[in-house]
């Protein structure tokens, strides 16, 4: 029986038709939310069709190893090793108007059906693929960058948590959440420089850090956990770097180190990794896009206009980040407020 998936997420209004109904609800956890209502026009289609075939490439020009183009169409086989045979085409209707439309066949080698087996891998893969990756790349098509990144409102002011993973930021944001914050995205959002659009995932916590005992196991021990408070956008005030140390400590950071923190973290995000090739091969094939993202052109965007903060957190996660930052917001939100 087929389902679908509508969210917003990236920017973008995304549609997931999954004519198998065995990879919506899937997607939805990966999503960290239940279905919307239906986008009257998403700007995003992914279809799941059954079967277990790859796109035919009769006729199509090499671009590379597993990677063919034809005048309306690029066809992927495998794409970031998922086991799913992708054709990306980007539609133009009458009006001018532009939307991208994805198919996807899971059609794996043996090795990748073996692979499978290890769900939580599986299913991340699953969701990079037919969820996250369409969003962001259709984001950076029309001028944006992915930053690995959390970003929520604190006492009035928005904060961007820079940092490489495991530092500790979904902590502070989980804490910040549980006391009526808002945020846009614990992990990934697009961003100009000026505003960032989160993507939309669930929370993943180690229970030691106050993660479920229950949830969905993800990468490193974590559990998946939904949450309220997510918005579409926030627009930045602040931006803040973190890192171990001792003792927790706020202090100025020169904005070259906040730039280099934000594109570090970008760069060595586990979950963006198979998001580069793709880009690339997308961007070559289609001429649309870039072939690499303008990450680190927009984190100094971002770092050149906004104050920047180092915050040091001790050894064992504590105080809340309204406190670690209190004398940091405030002039934050009023600086922001004049921009």
């Amino acid at each position: 029986m087929s389902a679908a998936l509508h969210v917003t997420t990236a920017g973008a209004a995304v549609t997931v038709e999954d004519l198998t109904g065995r990879h919506a609800a899937p997607l939805a956890r990966a999503a960290g939310t239940h279905s919307g209502p239906p986008h009257a026009d998403p700007d995003v289609r992914v279809v799941v069709e059954p079967g277990h075939r790859p796109f035919d490439t009769t006729g199509l020009r090499p671009v590379t190893r597993g990677v063919w183009s034809g005048e309306d169409a690029v066809v992927l086989d495998s794409v970031g090793g998922s086991g799913f045979s992708q054709s990306w085409r980007i539609h133009t209707d009458a009006l001018g108007g532009t939307r991208l439309e994805v198919r996807a066949r899971w059609a794996p080698s043996p090795v990748e059906r073996a692979a499978a087996v290890l769900r939580s891998r599986a299913d991340a893969l699953r969701a990079q693929v037919l969820l996250h990756y369409p969003a962001l790349w259709w984001a950076m098509t029309r001028g944006m960058a992915p930053l690995h990144v959390s970003c929520l409102e604190v006492d009035g002011a928005v904060v961007v948590l820079a940092g490489p993973g495991g530092v500790g930021k979904t902590t502070l944001v989980a804490d910040a959440l549980a006391h009526g914050a808002r945020a846009t995205c614990d992990n990934v959002a697009v961003s100009d420089g000026e505003v960032a659009l989160g993507l939309r995932e669930p929370l993943r916590l180690a229970v030691a850090d106050g993660g479920p005992a229950t949830g969905a196991r993800t990468t490193h021990g974590r559990r998946a956990m939904g949450w309220s408070g997510q918005v579409p956008q926030l627009r930045p005030d602040l931006v803040v770097v973190v890192r171990r140390g001792d003792a927790p400590l706020a202090r100025p950071v020169d904005p070259m180190t906040a730039r280099r923190a934000l594109v570090a973290g970008t760069y060595a995000a586990g979950e963006l990794r198979r998001l580069w090739t793709l880009t690339a091969v997308l961007g070559l094939a289609t001429g649309t896009g870039p072939v690499h993202p303008p990450v680190d052109a927009i984190a100094q965007r971002m770092t050149s206009a906004l104050p920047c903060l180092e915050l040091q957190l001790g050894q064992v996660p504590g105080l809340p980040l309204q406190t670690l930052l209190a004398p940091h917001l405030g002039q934050a939100h009023r600086q922001g407020a004049v921009r």
